[in-house]
């Protein structure tokens, strides 16, 4: 990945359990960028696909993500940001889709509305994380979130 332009790329954190190995790479900043997914592609055949049980807790994964996203989405037109998106369908919401239909994340009314729609989140978004995404900094806000593209969270 560093040798493809991604020079921050961390070393993979290798574990051996009893049922195998299991290789982590914790990505940080935005994992979605055109030079990130052409390194992706390029370095792709290097690591082994992902065991049928692998596959199976991901998408299992990304179901949990989106449906805590619809969760916190529900709540948030709940208390009267009506207009808030659900998520794509591939479970994820940017900042500027938000804003693009129409929502001031930096009102005080969305501000509330969020912080007390955390919980709903079943633990995917963080105080800090609406914070920041209310902040007006929305890059700040991209490299606090959880997600791959940086504010794939929510706000």
């Amino acid at each position: 990945m560093r040798s493809h332009g991604v020079a921050n790329f961390p070393d993979p954190k290798v574990s051996h359990t009893g049922g195998g190995t299991q290789v982590a790479i914790k990505v940080v900043g935005p994992a979605s960028s055109p030079q990130f997914n052409a390194a992706l592609q390029a370095c792709r055949g290097i690591l082994p696909p992902p065991s049928p049980a692998d596959q199976a807790q991901q998408a299992a994964d990304q179901r949990r993500h989106a449906q805590d996203l619809v969760s916190f989405a529900r709540c948030l037109r709940s208390h009267g940001v009506v207009r808030f998106p659900d998520p794509n369908a591939q479970g994820q919401l940017s900042l500027s889709e938000v804003e693009a239909d129409g929502i001031d994340l930096q009102a005080p009314s969305f501000r509330a509305a969020a912080l007390a729609c955390i919980p709903a989140s079943n633990g995917l978004l963080t105080r800090a994380a609406v914070l920041q995404a209310t902040s007006g900094n929305p890059q700040q806000a991209q490299s606090g979130s959880s997600s791959s593209d940086g504010a794939a969270s929510g706000p």
